[in-house]
This record gives structure tokens, C-alpha cells and sequence, in this order.
């Protein structure tokens, strides 16, 4: 009787081994669920792990393509300026997806298929909202608050100087502003979208009529090279003939001192930067003191004022540099 009940035990295993498998995947895993509750993605792996972490590089790629197809596709109501590089804001929707917390992802299903693992993940697309739209509302509310301090009666390089820092958050406003949408599709983003089509608005128009000519004495001629660079890397048409009646007129003078400086021959300069407009206002000063030393002539140590120049308008930004408050 033992015999005969151990050789049918036997014989089922063989038989349940060697029964058909499943030629085609599961449907789920070829045609992933779609809804508007959840984010789904599917992963493949010699273990559960592998295959969950497959599919959550599945994940983050399929929203990232999709918020990247927002804007290479024109489907955003943004209307970006021509100076904003699309990479720019690219480069932040791969942030904000490398980022994107997935503290409530979920395997829904799993199946074993030609010796895989195969998974089947969803995510709650309001957790990623919710922590997305609190992060967009900070961003938002710091530049509302800097495009505020613009005021019609301030110099038009000041105004520009604070719209030109607010594009700075730019493309991070747009990805941030888009995600949301694309994250949850019942989200009305309208008032942001207008915000930010509003600044960008004003930072163009403003620019496209913004023109400084900069000039100089002959003592101060080695200073005018860098200040031209700086206000040109933000933008600022440099131009002898006035573009309009916002174009100004920048002009650079200089005392230079030089002594003997224990064996070293050293120049101190006084440099001041006077900014006037069309009607010859002075609307900025400032002046700033470069020394430096060398043991060649004073006309090495000069141009190494010139240097501690450059140094000071990194360190400050061109606009603080030239006295605007």
C-alpha cells in the first residue's frame, strides 16, 4: 500500500512538471493598466528585486518623457522666451524626477515567466502632486515676492536687474509648473502659467529696448573690457546709438597711483562708474579701489588691478558692481 501511494505522489510531481507553461506573458505585463488614479510601470528580473528595480527606472523614464514631451512638442501654454535654452528646462524635469519620492509605490502584481520574475508597480499620482505642489508654491511665492520690489519709477537697469534675476528661476518654474499638470491632468494651472507668461513678457520687452553704451577716459581704458562682458552675459545690448529712450550711457574714469612698495612697484586705482540716461541723469554710482603690485613695471601691477576687477564683479554681479540698489 506504501509502495503504491509513494509511486502516485511521484508520478503527479512528474506529471505537474511537466505540464504546459505559459507561452505569452501576462496581459497585464505587455499592455500596463491606464487610469488617472495611478502611475503603472512593469520591470523584468532574475529576482523580485531586480525586477522592481527595473521597473522603477521604467517609472521615473516614462514621466520624464512625458513632461519632456510638454515642451519639445509645443504643448505648453508657456509662451518661452527665445533666450531660454529648452535644455535648461529639461535638464529640471530630470531633476524633479530623480528626485520624485516613492514612498507610496505599490507591487500589484508579479508572475514568473521563461525563468523571470516579472512586476507590475503603481503609484498614487496625488502622493507625487502633493509634495510636488508644495514644492512648486515655495518656488512660486519667492519669485512673486522678487517681482514685486520692480517699481515704474526705478532706473530701467535696476527693474531689468530683478526681472533678469527672476528668469534665473525660470526654467525651474515651468518644469515645476508643467509636472503638476502632468502629474494630476484635472489640475488647473492656468494662474501660474499667466504669471509666468506675464514676467517673461516684461524681462522681453524690457531687454529689447535696454541698450548702454560704455565708455571711458584714457587712464581707464583697461577697465572697460570686463564690464562690457558682464553686462553682455546678461543680456544687454551694447550699442553707441541708443535703441530707445531706455538706453543709458555708462562712463568709466580712473586716478592711478603708483609707489615703490618695499622693492615692488605698486598701482592703486580709484575707478568710478557713472551711469547716465538719455537726458545725462546720473541714475548709478559707484567706485571701487584695485592695488596690486609687481616687480616688473607699474604697468604689470595695473593690469593686475584689472584682474582683482573681474574678481569683484563675479563676486558681486555686474549690476551691484555698477551701484544699483
Amino acid at each position: 500500500m506504501y509502495k503504491y501511494l509513494l509511486s502516485a505522489i511521484i508520478i503527479s510531481i512528474f506529471t505537474a512538471c511537466s505540464g504546459p507553461k505559459p507561452t505569452n506573458p501576462p496581459a497585464w505585463y505587455t499592455s500596463m493598466p491606464k487610469d488617472f488614479q495611478f502611475f503603472y510601470s512593469v520591470g523584468s528580473g532574475k529576482t523580485i528585486t531586480h525586477a522592481k528595480n527595473n521597473a522603477i527606472v521604467q517609472l521615473r523614464k516614462q514621466i520624464q518623457d512625458t513632461l519632456n514631451s510638454t515642451f519639445s512638442d509645443n504643448k505648453t501654454k508657456l509662451k518661452i522666451p527665445s533666450d531660454i535654452n529648452i535644455n535648461e528646462i529639461l535638464s529640471e524635469n530630470e531633476r524633479f524626477v530623480n528626485t520624485m519620492s516613492l514612498m507610496d509605490l505599490k507591487i500589484e502584481k508579479t508572475e514568473e515567466f521563461n525563468g523571470e520574475q516579472l512586476i507590475l508597480l503603481k503609484l498614487p499620482r496625488t502622493s507625487i502632486f502633493t509634495k510636488l505642489n508644495i514644492l512648486a508654491s515655495k518656488n512660486m511665492k519667492k519669485s512673486k515676492a522678487e517681482s514685486a520690489l520692480v517699481k515704474e519709477s526705478d532706473p530701467w537697469i535696476k527693474q531689468f536687474s530683478i526681472l533678469s534675476n527672476c528668469m534665473q528661476d525660470y526654467p525651474k518654474l515651468a518644469s515645476l509648473v508643467e509636472a503638476k499638470k502632468v502629474v494630476l491632468n484635472s489640475h488647473n494651472n492656468l494662474a501660474e502659467i499667466n504669471y509666468l507668461n506675464e514676467l517673461s513678457e516684461k524681462y522681453l520687452n524690457l531687454k529689447n529696448e535696454l541698450s548702454i553704451y560704455v565708455i571711458s577716459d584714457i587712464n581707464s581704458r583697461a577697465y572697460v573690457q570686463a564690464v562690457k562682458d558682464a553686462l553682455s552675459s546678461k543680456g544687454i545690448e551694447l550699442s553707441e546709438k541708443p535703441k530707445s529712450d531706455k538706453s543709458l550711457k555708462l562712463y568709466i574714469t580712473s586716478t592711478t597711483e603708483n609707489i615703490q612698495d618695499y622693492g615692488f612697484n605698486r598701482s592703486k586705482s580709484l575707478v568710478k562708474y557713472s551711469t547716465y540716461d538719455l537726458n545725462k541723469k546720473k541714475i548709478l554710482f559707484k567706485q571701487h579701489t584695485f592695488s596690486a603690485k609687481s616687480r616688473k613695471s607699474y604697468s604689470d601691477a595695473k593690469i593686475q588691478t584689472v584682474v582683482h576687477q573681474g574678481s569683484k564683479i563675479k563676486k558681486l554681479g555686474i549690476f551691484d558692481f555698477l551701484g544699483v540698489r
